[in-house]
């Protein structure tokens, strides 16, 4: 039995890794494996995916507003170091790796006492491309 937990982690982190760069829900991840022809059920995904969130290989947010839970794959341990940008139209995600967040970072901390915990931070709003396609 324990061969099959692997299997299914394993194609989790697959899926992940290859759509790194959206969000990605419990039943999205198990609507891939199926079509993949994996016997899986949602609650197996469920509990896999709380596992590797424990083990850090993957990372969980929810959204507030909409009091959801979707994952991303954590592709380096300093993926924990800067914010994520989310798109709230596409699910697509980017990683704010610039200066910038170190100006952000320093400005809280020194002025308002207030520091960042980028491992859960994401700002959400709307990419270039569905920005372009809301506006054309």
């Amino acid at each position: 039995m324990k061969q099959y937990r692997t299997k299914y982690k394993e194609c989790i982190i697959e899926y992940m890794k290859n759509n790194e760069d959206h969000r990605l829900c419990a039943k999205d991840i198990y609507q891939a494996l199926v079509d993949q022809g994996l016997n899986v059920n949602l609650v197996t995904v469920y509990r896999n995916l709380d596992k590797l969130s424990q083990q850090g290989l993957i990372q969980k947010h929810t959204l507030s507003e909409e009091d959801s839970v979707y994952y991303q794959y954590a592709r380096e341990e300093k993926c924990n170091h800067h914010l994520h940008l989310l798109c709230k139209r596409c699910g697509k995600i980017a990683h704010l790796e610039c200066d910038f967040m170190d100006i952000i970072r320093t400005h809280l901390l020194e002025d308002h006492g207030f520091e960042i915990d980028c491992k859960d931070s994401t700002i959400v709003g709307l990419c270039k491309e569905c920005r372009e396609a809301i506006h054309a």
